[in-house]
């Protein structure tokens, strides 16, 4: 047994975990994939600028930031980045055997949860903001920044917020289940899609109340039924600004409460192979 009155402070503690999850996470071969995905709206955007130069563009260099923002950016891709990340942060380390190595020092258990949430939120976050920052500008033209600051800190905010709430489920899911990614995919495209219905529904979702903070409207003329998908929900933004960070703080409690009561079979990857 493990002497808890000699641990390691909850602090100094979760950022040991915090640099060792960084470091393994910018070695992975997964963060080529999450750079893909979250990166895609630059390409999209310089896509743009380059039909943009052979002639007038069919549709305002604004609107196609929104519908890339609110559709594919917080809608799809941010949460997938997020469940690619953080739905694996328990299994990966049984199956590599380091969850071990944690487990036997000095460190309380609530820290390696902390730590490895914030390594992974962190990892994302450094991809994601850059490419918000990025493609605001790309589509928007050199003058967005001077034009509309604070459209881009509440893009950059929105963006933070997203990959935050999510992270924090697929944390909780990644310490309850052993195989949370099929059971987060089913929530993302399955659960999430209520967001699009009327009524109360959207209100059971995360979409639904990230769809209140994320203002674009599109013309129907230039994206048709696209455009239906970027309308806000009937949620109000300072409720969403309420509800989000309460649904991260609850998940992250009882990820926190899970991961210390759960008894982990350390040798189950030399088992199964």
């Amino acid at each position: 047994m493990r002497d808890s009155s000699r641990s390691m402070p909850f602090l100094p503690a979760a950022r040991v975990v915090f640099d060792l999850t960084l470091q393994g996470l910018l070695r992975g071969g997964r963060s080529a994939v999450l750079a893909v995905l979250v990166g895609m709206p630059l390409v999209f955007a310089l896509l743009y600028r380059l039909a943009a130069l052979s002639g007038h563009p069919p549709v305002s260099g604004v609107g196609l930031y929104g519908l890339v923002f609110a559709l594919y950016s917080t809608r799809n891709v941010l949460p997938l980045a997020a469940l690619l990340s953080a739905g694996t942060l328990v299994a990966d380390e049984v199956e590599g055997q380091t969850l071990t190595y944690l487990l036997t020092r000095p460190i309380p258990r609530t820290s390696i949860l902390a730590g490895k949430y914030a390594g992974h939120l962190v990892a994302v976050l450094a991809l994601a903001l850059p490419t918000t920052l990025l493609s605001f500008v790309i589509f928007g033209g050199p003058s967005a920044l001077l034009s509309q600051p604070a459209a881009l800190l509440r893009d950059l905010g929105v963006t933070a917020l997203v990959l935050a709430v999510y992270t924090a489920l697929f944390t909780l899911m990644a310490t309850l289940l052993r195989r949370p990614m099929l059971p987060g995919l089913l929530f993302l495209f399955g659960w999430e899609f209520l967001a699009n219905f009327p009524g109360d529904l959207p209100r059971l979702t995360i979409t639904g109340w990230v769809r209140a903070l994320v203002p674009y409207r599109v013309p129907e003329q230039d994206f048709g039924l696209l455009a239906q998908l970027l309308s806000p929900t009937p949620l109000g933004t300072t409720a969403a600004l309420v509800v989000l960070p309460t649904v991260a703080a609850v998940c992250l409690a009882l990820a926190a409460l899970g991961f210390s009561r759960r008894e982990f079979i350390l040798s189950q990857s030399s088992s199964s192979s």
